[in-house]
């Protein structure tokens, strides 16, 4: 069975570095929860909480900013004239 997973591996591209062979073999962990080592995640997305919260202040507060530069302009008020 390991061995049907290395000959697909090798025909989707070039063989992985002895760190990452070792890390597509899933660990206990992972047979425990019935979870694979990466594909039940989607590429790109963090899992990390405070990181997740960071990014998520700085762009509110860009949106921010930019509404407050954009509206701080001043007013143009027509004077009278006599």
């Amino acid at each position: 069975m390991e061995q049907e997973k290395m000959e697909k591996l090798a025909r989707k591209g070039p063989s992985p570095s002895p760190g990452e062979q070792a890390s597509s073999t899933p660990s206990s962990t992972d047979v425990k929860t019935g979870r694979g080592p990466t594909e039940s995640t989607s590429a790109g997305v963090s899992t990390n909480k405070n990181r997740n919260y960071a990014v998520l202040a700085g762009t509110v507060a860009a949106v921010r900013a930019l509404g407050w530069y954009l509206l701080s302009n001043p007013k143009k008020v027509e004077e009278i004239v006599d």
